[in-house]
Formats: structure tokens, C-alpha cells, sequence
């Protein structure tokens, strides 16, 4: 199937607190270059900011190889055999030989690292890149409008996040991406078109069912730790930003279902007694 990705972008939201003010942007993290330039809203509200919030900084992300390797690997005598299925091992190996990998090479990695492997592969698939993804475009332009950025989250943080869930979570999850392979890539390509026409309300619709069905592929660990959480971690930072009486102008920049999957970013800003309102 064919999608236009030539739309305006959507899903911002602006808190003010006196001289304060913080925008807050669900964007996803792969892109197509005709998303840009996005709508005027979003555009100007950038224009408008000092400091921009991401979940990480993906232009220069701190990454120590060592530590996610070490979090990758099962406990001495676990192996991927000895949880997923004969089914699911021969549906990755297959994958795997073609990328002329080898199963071999992987089995002492735990699910949640091996899915992220398939998630790369995915990608390549799609019409969408992290090359233009949404977050890398502001960043990249942050870096040369000289805006400060700051992390809502580390690389570390979201391994941790990843590693943490139980090895019953993790199966669920694997078994799932690898019985849905095939689909993957059009899934993806679904969700760059219902975001950047977000603006029309079936399109809004669309990526919430997207998103919401991607929260909903394991447990509810999973939603738990993966949106919720999170959500409200960032929400703290946001809170004590807005309260500082900075007087100046905040673009957080946080994945969609931060902002429309409840605990919310902008849910929370809102219990927590925030006038929070939609712009875009």
C-alpha cells in the first residue's frame, strides 16, 4: 500500500506558568521527508523555545556499550531456547540467516535485546527512517540555533526500562513481533501516516489504536513500565521546570504515546493543576 506522508504534523500542547511557558509535542522517532516542514503551530512554538526536552538527546546519545551488553545477556545457564518455542526459534533463525546472522551468535541475549535487533530490520523495511525522525530534526536544529537541550531521560534509563521487565514479558513480546513480522514494516508505515495527519481526528483515532495496540502486545508490565512510569518520571522534571520561574520557553519532545495514552504527560500536568491546552 501507497500512504502520503505530505500532511501538517499534530499533537502539541502549550502550559503556562506566569513567564514560564512549555510546549509539549508527541512526535514518533522515524520519519519520511515529507513530513517537513510541519505545521506552522509546531514550527513556531520551536522557534519560540530556549531549551529543548527530549526523552534522549539522539544526535549525541551516551552510550556505554559494555553496560547494555551486560544487560543483554541472560544469567549463567539460560538460553533463547530454553523459553521461546521451536516454533518461534526457527521463525527467528530464519530471519536471522537472512541477514547472514546466526542464531548461534544471539542465543545467550535475553528477548527484550534480540526484539530490538528485529525492530532495526523492521525499519529497513518501512518507508520511514530514524534519519528523519521527528525528534532528530529538532534536535539537529537546536544543535545549530544554539538552544540548550536537556534529556528527560538517559540511554541507560530506557535499557534499564527494557532489561527490567520480567522474562515472561519479554517472551510475550518476542513471540509476538516474531509472529507478526511480516506486517511490522506496514505497521510502521500506518503510523507515520496517521501522525503526520493527526490534525484530522479519524487520523488521531488511528494512531491511538496503533499505539495503544503496541502497549497492549504483552502484559500489563509492559504498558506499566513502558508508558506509565516513564510518564510520570518526566512529569516530576516538567513540574519543577515550570516551577522555577525560568521565564523562559520550553519544546519537550517525547514519543505520541507519551501524550495521548493516560497517565499522559498531559494528563498529568493537568492533575497536578496546570491549565494544559491543546494547540495543535
Amino acid at each position: 500500500m501507497t500512504y502520503d506522508y505530505d500532511g501538517n504534523g499534530g499533537l502539541l500542547w502549550k502550559v503556562v506558568n506566569g513567564a514560564t511557558t512549555m510546549y509539549v509535542q508527541g512526535i514518533i522517532h522515524v520519519g519520511h521527508k515529507n513530513f517537513y516542514p510541519l505545521a506552522h503551530a509546531i514550527e513556531e512554538a520551536y522557534d519560540h523555545a530556549n531549551v529543548i526536552l527530549p526523552e534522549i538527546n539522539v544526535v549525541k546519545p551516551e552510550v556505554n556499550a559494555e553496560e547494555i551488553n551486560e544487560l543483554a545477556l541472560f544469567r549463567e545457564g539460560m538460553t533463547l531456547d530454553k523459553v521461546l518455542s521451536p516454533h518461534s526459534l526457527k521463525k527467528l533463525s530464519d530471519i536471522l540467516e537472512a541477514k547472514e546472522l546466526s542464531l548461534e551468535t544471539f542465543r545467550k541475549y535475553q528477548p527484550w535485546y534480540i526484539e530490538s535487533i528485529l525492530g532495526a530490520f523492521i525499519r529497513e523495511k518501512s518507508d520511514l527512517t530514524p534519519e528523519y525522525g521527528v525528534d532528530l530534526y529538532f534536535l539537529k536544529r537546536a544543535l545549530e540555533d544554539g538552544k540548550e537541550i536537556i534529556e528527560l531521560e538517559t540511554v541507560e534509563d530506557q535499557y534499564n526500562v527494557f532489561s527490567s521487565y520480567k522474562l515472561d514479558t519479554q517472551v510475550k513480546m518476542l513471540e509476538h513481533t516474531l509472529q507478526t513480522y511480516n506486517q511490522q514494516a506496514d505497521w510502521i508505515n500506518q503510523l507515520g501516516h496517521s501522525w503526520v495527519h493527526s490534525n484530522c481526528s479519524s487520523s488521531e483515532k488511528e494512531l491511538i489504536n496503533i499505539v495503544t495496540n503496541d502497549l497492549k502486545r504483552a502484559d500489563e508490565d509492559y504498558q506499566k513500565e513502558m508508558n506509565d512510569t516513564r510518564n510520570i518520571k518526566m512529569v516530576q522534571k516538567l513540574d519543577e521546570i515550570l516551577q522555577s520561574e525560568s521565564k523562559q520557553t520550553y519544546f519537550v519532545v517525547v514519543g505520541s504515546g507519551h501524550t495521548l495514552i493516560d497517565p499522559s504527560l498531559p494528563s498529568e500536568l493537568r492533575d497536578r493543576g496546570y491549565n494544559v491546552e491543546r494547540v495543535y
